[in-house]
Parts: structure tokens; sequence; C-alpha cells
């Protein structure tokens, strides 16, 4: 799941933080949330949806069962989340290959000096 957020964060190109809080906390300040704002944060059906824990069935047919070929998720982020980039960044295509292994190459210190 970290993977996963990592590449997110990547591809939005903005840090988005998480803070674990209980689910009955939650869904109480999501609801008053709610009532005080005029626009949609987040609501008490969606807290609990975070919570659920998916068990996935033995009986159920895999993609392997169906001749689905699973793609690789790193090839399909930046189509899916290119709506929740920046106005900034929104235009910019996603970095090649090349470009990634360059980032890596180097260590990025920005001096506030």
């Amino acid at each position: 799941m970290a993977e996963i957020s990592q590449m997110v964060d990547k591809e939005i190109i903005k840090h988005r933080r998480h803070i674990n809080v209980p689910k009955r906390m939650m869904k109480f300040g999501a609801h008053y949330l709610n009532k005080f704002l005029w626009w949609h944060t987040i609501s008490p059906d969606e807290v609990e949806m975070e919570f659920i824990d998916q068990k996935i069935d033995p009986k159920a047919k895999t993609l392997k069962d169906l001749d689905i070929e699973p793609a690789e998720i790193s090839h399909l982020t930046y189509h899916y989340l290119l709506g929740y980039r920046s106005n900034q960044y929104y235009d910019l295509p996603p970095a090649t290959e090349r470009e990634k292994r360059e980032e890596k190459k180097y260590l990025h210190v920005i001096d506030d000096q």
C-alpha cells in the first residue's frame, strides 16, 4: 500500500498527508465538518467504506481464470491521476524512464538561506 501511495504522490507531484484517526472520531468529525462547510469534504459513509477490509472468496474466479493479462500499475497511473494534479503541473508529460533514472542519480539539496 505504501508503494502505491508513493507512486500516486510522485504522479500528482504533491505529498499527501495521512493521519491515523480512530473510526468513531473520524465519523463524528466528518458529520460536523459537512454541516459547517458548504463544500464536500468527507462523509461518514465514506469513512465507513475506508474501514471495510475486503476478503477474497476462495471460490471466486481470478484474472487467470478469465484469461485476462494484468497490466503493470505504473503504466496506468499517469492517465488515472491526471485530474488530481495541480493546475501548475497539469500539462506536464509523464516522466520518461531516462528522466526517472537521472532523478535517482542525484540528491537534491535545497538551501533556504
